[in-house]
């Protein structure tokens, strides 16, 4: 269960990205994770991407996660300016966000079999748009722990 939180998590971080405020950041097209700049508290994926369309009101996003047990996809579609409520599987995730302007704040609840897992992250855009981080904080009933994000433009 563990890693299917870990694999949601990450795609709905990426999905809210995108949501911006007076003027969103546009995310779509292909990303990429960046090992090296990484860092993951409870083990990093063989490897890590996502493919995000925007229309600037609705964000669909496809992110691929590999690891020891192959590929795990996980596909959503999220509202910009609301709360949004997902599911994977048997996981329920409720994010709210705000930004200000050059920052994007974003907290989810991801509610599953295996408990209920929170998230508080910081998500920013490298000035050229080739670069995006996610800072997150979690809180889970294992405890607390920190992970960093880092993602390339691949297109």
């Amino acid at each position: 269960m563990n890693r299917l939180y870990f694999i949601a998590a990450f795609a709905l971080g990426i999905a809210m990205t995108a949501s911006g405020a007076d003027k969103p950041v546009n995310l779509s097209g292909k990303w990429t994770l960046d090992k090296e700049k990484s860092e993951f508290a409870r083990g990093t994926p063989d490897s890590m991407s996502a493919v995000i369309a925007d229309d600037g009101k609705k964000i669909h996003l496809t992110q691929t996660v590999g690891g020891p047990e192959g590929d795990r996809v996980v596909e959503m579609n999220i509202e910009r300016d609301a709360e949004s409520v997902n599911r994977s599987g048997d996981m329920e995730m409720r994010t709210k966000l705000h930004d200000d302007g050059a920052k994007l704040f974003e907290e989810t609840r991801f509610s599953g079999p295996g408990g209920e897992l929170t998230r508080k992250s910081t998500v920013t855009l490298s000035a050229d748009g080739k670069t995006m981080t996610m800072d997150s904080d979690y809180e889970s009933p294992d405890g607390a722990f920190h992970e960093k994000v880092v993602f390339n433009r691949a297109d």
